[in-house]
């Protein structure tokens, strides 16, 4: 009989062990950052911005992050509260949060962008607003080289210049820098590259250091980083 009843407990603890299993296997992301998991202060300012909340949800559950308000620019270079989200993600899964969000967030019609990549504390931070057009980014961010006599509407001006030769999406935008993803690759990449070291001289001085060094990172990652002091 102790026999049986120490069998019959055995099984009991397996068939117990095996119904909890698929709940820890899914991680706390599943628990922590679904569509009920948004604060209270999460929740209003869902309405002060203007979002859906299960537009929130779905940004809290991809970046596993909490939720804040967008800071932007205005003419003046003063930071200035703007109708967007921000989240902060670990810098390894940056690229792939990114990825998603703006895969999952396009047919919303919204969009997610980089605004941060801080290697010292190993994280980035991403942001989100509503809309289509993707120089609403830059206008929000108000990016500019205004210090090497590079307006804010010069920037977008040469963007959609390039962008008919070459078309690209934005993926990254801050008040000094902007970067793009190529979607088709410039015919001519060294007459390309010279004119991105013209417009924006810090885009090899302050990265690749070379013209060549701009060619190689451009046909490598299809990526380019403008930059301005």
């Amino acid at each position: 009989m102790m026999r049986n009843r120490s069998w019959t407990m055995c099984a009991a603890l397996v068939l117990l062990l095996l119904t909890t299993l698929p709940a820890a296997a899914a991680g706390p992301s599943a628990a922590l950052y679904h569509s009920d998991a948004l604060s209270n202060s999460e929740e209003q300012l869902a309405v002060q911005i203007g979002f859906d909340k299960d537009i929130l949800a779905l940004v809290k559950e991809v970046a596993r992050s909490p939720l804040h308000r967008l800071s932007g620019y205005d003419e003046k270079e003063y930071q200035i509260m703007a109708n967007g989200l921000v989240a902060t993600v670990a810098r390894s899964r940056s690229d792939l949060v990114l990825g998603e969000l703006r895969d999952r967030l396009k047919p919303r019609k919204y969009m997610a962008f980089l605004i941060e990549s801080n290697s010292a504390l190993k994280a980035d931070k991403i942001g989100i607003i509503r809309g289509t057009d993707p120089y609403e980014i830059l206008s929000i961010m108000h990016t500019n080289g205004d210090d090497d006599d590079v307006t804010h509407e010069e920037v977008i001006d040469r963007l959609k210049t390039w962008s008919k030769q070459c078309p690209f999406e934005i993926i990254g935008a801050e008040n000094d820098w902007v970067e793009i993803e190529f979607r088709i690759m410039p015919r001519d990449v060294r007459a390309f590259a010279e004119e991105v070291y013209d417009f924006s001289p810090d885009a090899v001085d302050e990265g690749p250091g070379s013209i060549a060094g701009l060619i190689k990172v451009i046909s490598t990652t299809k990526r380019l980083i403008l930059k301005w002091e």
